[in-house]
């Protein structure tokens, strides 16, 4: 049973949530964006235009139907594939699910290959995967500016051809960017499949979908300016639905499509892909001079293994070897600034990451350097 809260205590707590402090400062762009007005006006669109459910035969229905087909194409012609090979899906996570299980069911390959770095939405996707298919798990070391990298990668696969890999294009911690190329030409040495977790980087590089040697992508839309509820998968290979469900999603799902959040989606993508290289510039700016100043003030800080001219423009992750991190995030948070905490399993500690987005400024960046001097003072 559901017991209600007292509506003045609901209103009093609602207060505290959403009371402006002195200031506010978002550095969390990598879980996510604020909406780009793009995605708000055709979100709007496509409410005022959309009423039928898209699986409906009815002309409210092709209406609905027409709007996503639209989209999808659009989406398709951005990334460089066919639309078909695009199942629209409530999250990236449930792309990964879904993805990762399908391709579990249909081919039941030797073994999943990962890493510990992995986001935790494909960490218990594989755990489940592995214990219903009664497939083995191997954990392959993935610190990208290590040599040693593709080395242990292709000693893996060589000892278990036919498996399936499942590795992040763009680390969303430590930063790190996969070289997609050259592990893709590994799974297909061995006849492996190459699921890539692209959240990070899809809406944000010019991606060839159907040019990168990879089999499978996940991504999810409120990480590049749309709305929350919807991502999408990519397939290069079929697969076959985990539950037989007619007429909708493709097959794969028993729900009616997202029109507003795939609308949003769609409009998003191509705003930040028609403007991508000013965008990527700014950003890539406002990351190198938080570097700096992180530098500059704070000799003992320790940055992550990201490479800062090769990884993720828009994210970096660091840590201070005497500081109590999960103390630092709380106060930074109290000062109105949001940011990431994160533990790295590879190095065993909490990492604060920082994250850029359009919006972003350097003099929010200057309030985080002194808020962080203020949190630091003896």
């Amino acid at each position: 049973m559901l017991v209600s809260m007292p509506i003045c205590e609901d209103k009093e707590i609602f207060h505290t949530l959403i009371s402006t402090k002195k200031r506010e400062v978002y550095l969390d762009y990598a879980a996510s964006t604020p909406l780009c007005q793009e995605s708000v006006d055709a979100m709007c669109y496509a409410m005022k235009i959309s009423t039928g459910n898209p699986s409906s035969s009815h002309f409210a229905g092709r209406k609905s139907c027409v709007l996503i087909e639209q989209a999808r194409r659009n989406i398709a012609d951005l990334l460089h594939c066919p639309p078909q090979h695009l199942i629209f899906t409530s999250s990236g996570a449930e792309s990964i699910d879904l993805g990762i299980s399908s391709i579990c069911k249909t081919y039941h390959p030797n073994a999943i290959m990962t890493s510990v770095s992995e986001h935790a939405s494909v960490l218990r996707t594989i755990e489940n995967a592995a214990e219903s298919f009664s497939i083995p798990v191997i954990y392959v070391n993935k610190r990208i500016s290590d040599d040693s990298f593709l080395l242990e990668l292709n000693q893996q696969l060589e000892k278990h051809p036919s498996s399936l890999l499942c590795l992040a294009h763009g680390n969303h911690v430590s930063g790190e960017m996969l070289p997609v190329k050259e592990v893709g030409k590994l799974c297909k040495k061995y006849h492996s499949l190459f699921f890539c977790n692209m959240a990070q980087t899809i809406g944000k590089y010019d991606i060839h979908l159907e040019e990168l040697p990879i089999d499978f992508a996940a991504a999810s839309a409120h990480k590049f300016g749309a709305a929350k509820g919807v991502g999408f998968l990519y397939y290069k290979q079929n697969i076959n639905p985990l539950f037989q469900i007619e007429n909708q999603g493709y097959n794969f799902f028993s729900e009616s499509e997202n029109i507003y959040g795939i609308c949003s989606m769609e409009a998003a993508l191509q705003a930040n892909l028609k403007d991508l290289k000013r965008i990527q510039d700014a950003i890539s700016s406002i990351k190198s001079y938080c570097i700096k100043e992180l530098e500059e003030n704070f000799p003992t800080v320790q940055l992550a293994e990201n490479n800062k001219k090769t990884g993720l423009y828009h994210l970096f992750s660091f840590h201070f070897p005497e500081m109590n991190m999960e103390n630092m995030f709380m106060r930074l948070d109290i000062a109105g600034i949001a940011v990431s905490l994160h533990f790295d399993k590879q190095s065993n500690q909490p990492l604060l990451r920082l994250s850029f987005g359009r919006k972003t400024t350097k003099e929010e960046i200057d309030y985080f350097i002194n808020t962080l001097s203020e949190i630091l003072s003896p």
